[in-house]
C-alpha cells in the first residue's frame, strides 16, 4: 500500500510527519521516507517500519 503525508507551515515538520506516517502504518509497510524542504533540502528513507526510519534518524540532524 501507499500512503503520503504532507505538512506545510511554521512548526517543526519532522514530528508531524512521523506521527502521520505512523497513523498510516496499519495499511501495511515495506519502507518509509521523509523529505524536508527548507534552506537545506534532505530526503531520508529506509526499509521496514516507520520506527526503523526514526531509529536511523536518531543519530542524524533532522
Amino acid at each position: 500500500m501507499c500512503g503520503i503525508v504532507g505538512y506545510y507551515g511554521y512548526q517543526d515538520a519532522y514530528p508531524i510527519l512521523i506521527k502521520g506516517l505512523k497513523r498510516l502504518e496499519y495499511r501495511g509497510y515495506d519502507s518509509a521516507g521523509i523529505a524536508l524542504l527548507n534552506e537545506n533540502s534532505r530526503v531520508y528513507k529506509s526499509k521496514g517500519r516507520v520506527e526503523d526510519l526514526e531509529n536511523m534518524l536518531s543519530d542524524k540532524d533532522k
